[in-house]
């Protein structure tokens, strides 16, 4: 039996750690199994299903915020969720293109910022509280990853209660 596929896996695992600048990776199966259990935030528990669509790998703790989390694919790009403890409209701050719309029983408003590869699109989740999804990717235009990210944050929204006054 060849060692050659497990070599594989081990330096792809190392290579996505070192990708994405995780300090909890491991290239050890079991040590790296624990790692991800220890990062099942509440964010990254809101990712996972994401993740799993979109075959973004495991999610983990975003560098940018302990709250956040980050998934990431060569195809897709690299997607962090960041729950913010501001309502919608002082959440939704920066540069780009600003539009308005909505996920199910969620509000939102999408920035898309100049030909860059970032997208950026916040949820209203209620309670005066939002959540941010941010997309980038190199190697397409800006509309191209905000169509992907649409995706993604309308299936972030289906996984949310309805927030309080919705469909009244």
């Amino acid at each position: 039996m060849s060692r050659h596929p497990a070599r594989r896996a081990l330096m792809a695992a190392a290579l996505v750690c070192a990708g994405l600048g995780l300090v909890s990776c491991s290239t050890d199966p079991d040590t790296a199994v624990q790692s991800s259990d220890s990062a099942d935030t509440p964010t990254c528990k809101l990712l996972r299903p994401v993740s799993v669509e979109f075959d973004l790998g495991q999610p983990a703790v975003s560098q940018m915020s302990e709250e956040g989390c980050t998934a990431h694919s060569h195809e897709f790009g690299t997607l962090t969720v960041t729950p913010r403890d501001r309502p919608l409209e002082a959440a939704a701050t920066g540069q780009g293109k600003r539009s308005t719309m909505r996920f199910g029983d969620h509000d939102a408003v999408m920035l898309m910022g100049s030909l860059n590869g970032v997208c950026k699109i916040f949820l209203d989740t209620g309670e005066k509280n939002s959540l941010e999804m941010r997309l980038g990717r190199t190697t397409a235009m800006t509309p191209q990853v905000c169509d992907s990210l649409k995706k993604a944050a309308a299936k972030v929204a289906s996984e949310l209660p309805a927030p309080a006054g919705a469909g009244s």
